[in-house]
């Protein structure tokens, strides 16, 4: 039943309901607007967007050339230059480009409003021939100056007047007619804060213009005082500095590894030409002469439509290509706005795999053209390539020979591996590898540690792709079968001798067996199967949890004991054997135990730290007796 002061607010919970339904009338409604606090824009853009203080520098020449190749699309004979004049007594800096221009309407809906670009389908042209595409550049030089000062005239009217635009960071501004008969173009001048002065010097000036603009193709020029100087070569603006057509065949690796090393300040293992019709990329990879940190990403140096967009960008080449790094122009790629990254987008995509296969075709050129320097750029890169491998089939197919492996034998490739060997034998681990080297070595079986990074998956797809080569991954247990036994009247011979070793060892989950192999300056061998392994690491890990945790453990341990091997063709184990003390028998089979476990890097219990160490101590107590004593640990 409803309660008394639900019926009496029945309509308020209700208030569509058919009975109720009919009684209302919409009421009046009026628009309005966001708004806009335009100085916490700038401090966003600043302190979050913006990872640069000069980056007023880049929107500004940004602007003047997008200015500029919208002004070629009115005029093809079009000359278009940029000029900055330094100012040291005003702390002041103009940028003067003879572009395109600005209307009075144009300045209103341009400037005036964030957001809006004047590249939108508005200027000459399609707005992806333009650098800029956010509306939002000239904010950043709110960041440095308190206002902004802009005279322009436009080039697509005789009869256009000069306009001078001033624009305040509280979001004023307004815009005169000049008398002044200028030229077509665009001036922006701006005061520095007093914060911001040391980068309105020319040097600064001119570095972060060098920085940002070295590559477009207009003339860029700063003036200070009474000199001046070339931020870009003039006579190469319409091609890129790496550009090496015009060389001899022979002469272009030499001049692009010149470029690369002074460009980026340090050497190079070699040059690999990118191209990306997608993208509209051209520039150059350059593999690192060095190993980079695994899964660690290259940051490339990429211009957009030959204005630098970041030298940081990760995301354009596919993520297993982090051994090298690129200066490239990309044309038909999206920005984001931070401008240090592109757009995730299926043209990225596409870009990404062009890009790669350029990589790829390179190292399929090296390896029948130069294996040996194959074998160095997989000294430094196998890593790379190995996890490109097991991606692409042909690529394996290619340089799986090439692979560096570790074998018992010590390090080689797979191609001298498979020279000596009809299978593949490999171990899945580092540690089983270890515990089963020396004695697999001893009795002639070759074998590879596929314990690192991406080895196992490609061993195991190399018995995929090639069936003829049987693949078989290993344990040290196999190894142990191998051995070879002792006569029957060997053994019944030596039976005291393996009940002292057996007894020695109660309570460790070990058997004590007796074997001949190779090699014969190796007393012992412990095996032992991956669920005894298990159960050993729990063991060890149970000595620092509380007793539930230990109960629970023990529940599980239930597992095939280890083995261990005593070696009937090493000297030590034979007058061990012999031996007529029982106690000091049992003593020495102990640390013999401990040091076949150290030998096969596997994690000693307290129990077995303390065998070792009473071990020591009483074998130091028996070689100092004298006749007749007994030592105190029988």
């Amino acid at each position: 039943m409803m309660s008394s002061y639900a019926r009496k607010n029945a309509a308020i919970y209700f208030p569509y309901s058919q009975s109720t339904a009919h009684m209302l009338k919409e009421a009046p409604t009026m628009e309005h607007r966001f708004q806009i606090n335009l100085s916490g824009l700038i401090d966003l853009l600043s302190n979050h967007l913006y990872t640069r203080p000069d980056v007023f520098v880049r929107e500004l020449l940004q602007n003047a050339s997008d200015a500029m190749q919208a002004r070629t699309r009115l005029a093809k004979e079009f000359s278009g230059s940029i000029e900055l004049h330094v100012d040291d007594d005003m702390h002041a800096v103009k940028f003067v480009d003879n572009g395109i221009g600005l209307t009075e309407d144009e300045m209103h809906r341009f400037l005036a409003v964030i957001g809006e670009s004047s590249k939108r389908g508005v200027w000459v042209g399609q707005a992806q021939d333009y650098i800029g595409q956010f509306g939002i550049g000239l904010l950043a030089c709110f960041i440095v100056a308190d206002e902004i000062e802009l005279v322009s005239r436009s080039a697509t009217s005789p009869d256009a007047p000069a306009l001078r635009w001033r624009g305040r960071p509280d979001g004023t501004y307004d815009i005169a007619v000049l008398d002044e008969e200028l030229p077509p173009g665009t001036s922006v001048r701006l005061v520095a804060k007093p914060e911001s002065r040391a980068l309105f010097t020319a040097d600064k000036v001119f570095a972060a213009a060098r920085y940002y603009g070295g590559v477009l193709p207009w003339p860029i020029q700063v003036t200070h005082k009474d000199n001046s100087k070339e931020v870009n070569d003039s006579e190469r603006t319409h091609s890129f500095p790496w550009d090496a057509s015009h060389l001899p065949v022979s002469a272009r690796k030499t001049f692009l590894m010149e470029f690369g090393r002074r460009s980026m300040n340090t050497a190079f293992f070699d040059a690999i030409p990118l191209v990306s019709e997608t993208g509209g990329v051209n520039g150059v990879a350059y593999v690192l002469e060095r190993t980079p940190a695994h899964n660690s990403k290259s940051k490339h140096r990429v211009y957009l439509k030959r204005m630098l967009l970041s030298d940081s960008v990760e995301n354009l080449l596919p993520p297993w290509a982090f051994f090298v790094q690129c200066v490239v122009n990309c044309s038909e790629l999206r920005p984001t706005a931070a401008r240090n990254a592109f757009h995730q987008d299926e043209k990225l995509q596409k870009t990404q795999e062009e890009l790669g296969a350029c990589l790829r075709n390179y190292l399929v050129d090296l390896a029948k053209r130069d294996p040996a320097q194959l074998q160095k750029l997989m000294a430094y890169h196998h890593m790379t390539l190995k996890a490109l491998a097991l991606e692409d089939d042909e690529f394996f197919k290619l340089f799986a020979p090439w692979f560096p492996i570790e074998t018992n034998y010590g390090h080689s490739t797979l191609q001298v591996y498979l020279e000596r060997n009809q299978r593949i034998l490999c171990t899945a681990g580092v540690d089983a590898f270890r515990q089963i080297a020396q004695i697999a070595a001893g009795q002639g079986i070759d074998v590879i540690n596929a314990g690192y990074v991406y080895d196992a998956d490609l061993m195991t797809k190399y018995g995929e792709l090639f069936p003829l080569t049987p693949v078989r991954f290993v344990e040290p247990s196999d190894i142990g079968h191998q051995l070879q036994n002792l006569s029957d009247e060997q053994e019944a011979r030596h039976q005291n001798f393996m009940q002292l070793a057996q007894s020695a060892l109660d309570g460790f989950a070990c058997t004590a067996k007796l074997k001949v192999f190779e090699p014969g300056d190796l007393p012992t061998l412990f095996v032992s199967n991956r669920d005894a392994n298990i159960s050993r690491q729990m063991t060890v890990s149970t000595e620092h949890v509380d007793d539930l945790w230990k109960d629970i453990v023990t529940q599980v341990q239930q597992v095939e004991n280890s083995e261990i091997y005593f070696n009937y063709g090493n000297a030590l184990v034979r007058r061990l054997i012999q031996h007529p003390d029982a106690s000091l028998v049992q003593r020495i089979v102990q640390i013999l135990y401990v040091q076949a476990l150290l030998m096969g890097h596997y994690p000693l219990s307290s129990r077995e730290l303390s065998l070792m160490s009473d071990g020591l101590s009483g074998l130091l107590e028996w070689s100092l007796m004298g006749t007749g004593e007994k030592p105190t640990w029988h």
